[in-house]
C-alpha cells in the first residue's frame, strides 16, 4: 500500500496536476449551475436570506437588484481555507476572496461563484488563485486549490438544500 501512495504523490508533484476547480472560457476558476424551482416567490426570499449566513462565507458586501419575478443577489466576501503555508508547519486558515451571485428568473435560479483570490489577514489581495506565484511552493498551492474546491463544493451543496428548504 505504501509504494502505491508514494507513486501517486510523485505523479501529482511531477505532472502539475491541477485541482478540480472548473474554469470559465476566459480561464478563470468559476462554479456555475442552473436549478429549476417550483416556487419562484419562495426562491426569491431564500436567495435574499442566503447572504445573511456568515458561517458559510464571510460577506464584505451584498447587493440586490429586484424586479417582479426576477432577482439578482450578489456578494463579495471570503472563505477560510485550511492549508499548510510552510512545509512542516501545522495547517492554518488562508482567506480566499470570491464573488457570488444568485439570479432568479422564470422558474429557475442560477448561481455563479468566481473571482477567487488569496488575501492576507488585513484583507488585501495577494494573488488570483488561477496564477501560482513563484514564491509559493507547488505542494502548498495545490493543497490550497484542493481545499478551496472542497469548501466551495460544500457551500454549493448547502445553497441547493437551502433553496429547497431542506437545511
Amino acid at each position: 500500500m505504501r509504494p502505491v501512495l508514494i507513486i501517486w504523490l510523485i505523479i501529482a508533484l511531477v505532472f502539475d496536476a491541477a485541482a478540480q476547480l472548473p474554469r470559465s472560457t476566459e480561464g478563470q476558476f468559476q462554479y456555475y449551475g442552473e436549478i429549476i424551482t417550483d416556487n419562484t416567490a419562495n426562491a426569491i426570499e431564500r436567495a435574499k436570506s442566503f447572504f445573511n449566513q456568515p458561517f458559510l462565507i464571510h460577506w464584505d458586501t451584498v447587493a440586490r437588484s429586484e424586479q417582479p419575478a426576477n432577482l439578482v443577489v450578489s456578494g463579495k466576501g471570503y472563505i477560510n481555507v485550511k492549508a499548510k503555508l510552510r512545509g512542516l508547519a501545522t495547517p492554518s486558515y488562508v482567506p480566499v476572496g470570491l464573488q457570488m451571485s444568485i439570479e432568479i428568473k422564470e422558474g429557475h435560479y442560477r448561481y455563479i461563484i468566481n473571482h477567487f483570490e488569496v488575501i492576507d489577514k488585513e484583507g488585501r489581495p495577494q494573488y488570483p488563485l488561477e496564477d501560482k506565484p513563484e514564491s509559493v511552493k507547488s505542494l502548498v498551492y495545490y493543497q490550497l486549490l484542493q481545499n478551496t474546491h472542497k469548501r466551495v463544493s460544500f457551500v454549493i451543496g448547502w445553497l441547493k438544500k437551502y433553496m429547497k428548504g431542506e437545511e
